[in-house]
């Protein structure tokens, strides 16, 4: 049969309907795609709140009217409440990349943005839970399609935007992304559904081959949570189900400053009768936790978003009554400071130390091999304006210094996901093949951990000095202010020589709990006549996560 699909007339909404279109075409169907006239601008944001049903009102209209058989909505865009009697949802199509996308500016990830970097985002969901993550950055509500909000990575307007990873699928342009987010989607992200009129049973019976259950279940229950919550998709709420014969369903709420968070996760038996009941007793949880007065009318007219930088301090400000235990992190923004805020960590990034060269011989030359431990090696080389050999294999210590390197327009043939570490990286290096030779450019008080792994698989290794940390000459005044007025709860020393610049430059505080990174770090802070709180089980996420654990058990106890 010949089928009329109604779409929107954006390039995001052509491309799925093309999409759709080959689905029915599959089933031995002729398509045609007809753009639906639509009064209101093709995008939805804050400032006009989201998804309130303006879109599928429209399409509702061409659906009455007979212009077309069938419409295909974003699911997003669908009203919560709003079930016409004259028409009927017969698909939900197999969902596609529920996530969120980082695109930005040169493909940084969002842990290496520069503070202060302007982050376009359309929805407090997306705010709320990246201002945790990162809240030296600055947000400003973007409108437009998707199209016009990759159109604004300009340097001088915004150095990244958020969008919905399965648009960026859809338009085909993977190659912006920097990352896919950690953090929970909007109720039914990344789904379509199939709208048709109840008594057209011809089409019906087509759309419903369309349908997948499994999705169905899911957004059925995620949008509950919504319904349940008594509120709607302006709110910053988040919900993700998942089903293989059980019901996985994770929902959060979070508040707009991003300070706090209340999240919960159930696992279910359940059909689609089941769905919605289960995205109630979500929101039900979650209420009784008082979670839903981060959604009140009050609450939500308190966003603050600006698209200029007004505060110049060192330091991350939030409310009076932000709780969360607060760290000094005597390191730039990074892998680590982002994976404490993961943890409900508020952490302020300082400076203790700062790099100076040293007199070094370029001997890249003829390496088989050129490691860069850090950002701070990628500083040291531009400052001597030395170039790595075309030819010549790049390995990397940690995410943040591959990115940075990729960046510069270099490839990276070897770097570990996460943070830094010589082990990894050692790990993840090939037996050498015959004689191969590495030059490891990097501080001078970097260990020899890296070197000695490299030898014992075959390599030849050289070391190339070129830069050292130094103490800073004087303390930020306002660092020294905050600092004595017992502003940190704690603190976390990444490398050993930061022990001794801590305890006799800033001055160690008996009520400041220490952290260490490492062993080495551990016994420096030690060697000071500092006691050390507690020092990570593993240089990576799971050791960061362990010693926030303990924190938060420390102040448990305490209370």
């Amino acid at each position: 049969m010949k089928l009329r699909l109604g779409t929107r007339g954006s390039a995001l909404a052509l491309a799925r309907s093309e999409m759709v279109a080959d689905l029915f075409r599959g089933q031995g169907h002729e398509v045609e795609i007809v753009r639906v006239a639509t009064e209101h601008q093709d995008t939805i944001h804050m400032a006009e709140g989201y998804s309130l049903g303006v879109f599928a009102q429209e399409l509702r209209r061409s659906l009455r009217s007979g212009d077309v058989d069938v419409v295909m909505h974003s699911v997003k865009d669908v009203p919560l409440s709003d079930r016409p009697e004259d028409l009927t949802f017969g698909a939900v199509l197999k969902r596609g990349d529920h996530r969120d996308a980082l695109c930005s500016l040169g493909r940084v990830p969002l842990a290496a943005l520069p503070r202060r970097s302007r982050i376009g985002v359309t929805s407090l969901r997306r705010l709320a839970q990246l201002r945790a993550l990162r809240p030296d950055l600055t947000f400003v509500d973007v409108g437009g399609t998707l199209q016009d909000r990759l159109r604004r990575l300009e340097p001088g307007d915004l150095d990244a935007v958020v969008v919905s990873a399965a648009g960026v699928h859809a338009l085909k342009v993977e190659d912006r992304v920097a990352e896919y987010l950690p953090i929970l989607p909007a109720p039914g992200q990344g789904a379509l559904a199939l709208e048709c009129r109840r008594d057209d049973t011809d089409t019906y019976e087509a759309v419903r081959q369309l349908d997948d259950v499994e999705t169905r279940i899911c957004i059925e229950a995620e949008r509950a949570v919504l319904t349940g919550l008594n509120t709607t998709y302006m709110a910053p709420v988040g919900a993700l189900a998942a089903r293989r014969g059980i019901l996985g369903l994770k929902a959060g709420i979070f508040s707009i400053d991003g300070t706090k968070r209340t999240v919960l996760e159930i696992g279910l038996p359940t059909s689609e009768y089941h769905a919605q009941r289960t995205g109630h007793n979500v929101a039900e949880a979650l209420k009784a936790r008082r979670a839903d007065r981060f959604i009140t009318a009050e609450a939500l007219e308190t966003v603050k978003m600006t698209a200029d930088h007004a505060d110049d301090s060192l330091f991350i400000e939030g409310p009076e009554d932000d709780d969360r235990i607060r760290v000094l992190l005597p390191r730039q923004e990074g892998r680590i400071s982002q994976t404490m805020r993961e943890n409900e960590l508020r952490v302020d990034c300082v400076q203790l130390q700062e790099a100076h060269l040293l007199p070094a011989d370029n001997i890249i030359g003829d390496a088989d091999w050129v490691v860069i431990p850090s950002g701070q090696t990628v500083w040291a080389l531009r400052e001597r304006g030395w170039d790595i050999p075309q030819g010549t294999k790049i390995a990397t210590m940690g995410s943040t210094t591959q990115r940075t390197i990729e960046e510069a327009g270099r490839k990276v043939d070897l770097g570990p996901e996460g943070t830094a570490s010589s082990n990894k990286l050692v790990d993840v290096f090939p037996p050498a093949e015959g004689e191969q030779r590495v030059v490891i450019l990097c501080a001078d008080q970097l260990s020899t951990k890296l070197e000695t792994g490299l030898r014992a698989k075959g390599y030849t290794v050289d070391r190339c000095e070129l830069y050292t940390m130094a103490d800073v000459e004087d303390i930020d005044p306002a660092l020294r202010t905050r600092w004595d007025d017992g502003a940190w709860d704690a603190v976390f020393l990444s490398q050993p020589s930061l022990a001794h610049v801590y305890a006799k430059k800033l001055g160690h505080r008996d009520d400041v709990r220490v952290l260490a990174w490492d062993d080495a770090t551990a016994e420096a802070v030690r060697a000071e006549g500092v006691e050390v709180f507690a020092t990570a089980k593993s240089k990576d996420t799971y050791g960061i996560a362990d010693l926030a654990r303990q924190l938060h058990k420390a102040r448990g106890s305490a209370s």
